[in-house]
């Protein structure tokens, strides 16, 4: 079994990258980890060129380009794992270049005779693991976003964990970082299993 780490967490002692880390403690034994390290990659936004590219890519079927791999990755991952710090609403703008360069008919998604979306990614789980200095509340975009793209590539069930209010003076962040770590060490990635 295969998780899929996607790590878009910037700085070196991110707080989202800790709790990512206690929630892939447990399953480091029982499954194979791979870590897609969105400061590392350098993936750039589609430029006209590259688009036009993909398109005609799709129309003959060829996915032999190296760039595809990240989407192959993704379709082929038993489990996903999103790790993204809450910046300007939503999530770093680097997981939103990695999730144009996934989105790929025949890869990740295809269409149906009648043009209806047709799922093609095995994962059965995303988990979505954010941090925040403040409260999001409800101005958190990035979660129907992510719960979008999942119904998209037929992924059932989206689970997101957030620690929120670290910076605000008179909370504990040590106590809320450990509330959410233990949640984290609670989840199971299928209810039905023994993981």
């Amino acid at each position: 079994m295969k998780l899929l780490f996607i790590n878009s967490c910037v700085r070196e002692q991110s707080r989202t990258l800790q709790l990512c880390e206690t929630y892939m403690e447990r399953f480091s034994d029982e499954w194979e980890i791979q870590e897609v390290n969105l400061q590392k990659e350098n993936l750039i936004p589609f430029t006209d060129q590259m688009l036009s590219k993909r398109n005609e890519d799709i129309e003959n079927l060829d996915y032999s380009d190296p760039g595809y791999q990240y989407a192959k990755d993704f379709a082929q991952a038993d489990a996903v794992l999103v790790g993204a710090p809450y910046w300007d609403l939503s999530f770093p703008s680097s997981l939103k270049v990695y999730f144009e360069h996934i989105c790929v008919n025949g890869i990740t998604f295809g269409y149906t005779k009648a043009g209806l979306p047709a799922p093609m990614c095995r994962a059965k789980e995303l988990i979505y693991i954010t941090t925040c200095g403040g409260y999001i509340g409800a101005q958190n975009s990035a979660v129907q976003y992510i719960e979008n793209l999942c119904s998209m590539f037929g992924i059932e069930q989206t689970r997101i964990y957030s620690a929120e209010g670290l910076d605000i003076a008179e909370n504990n962040a040590d106590q809320i970082m450990e509330e959410t770590r233990e949640k984290l060490r609670q989840q199971h990635l299928f209810p039905d299993s023994d993981f």
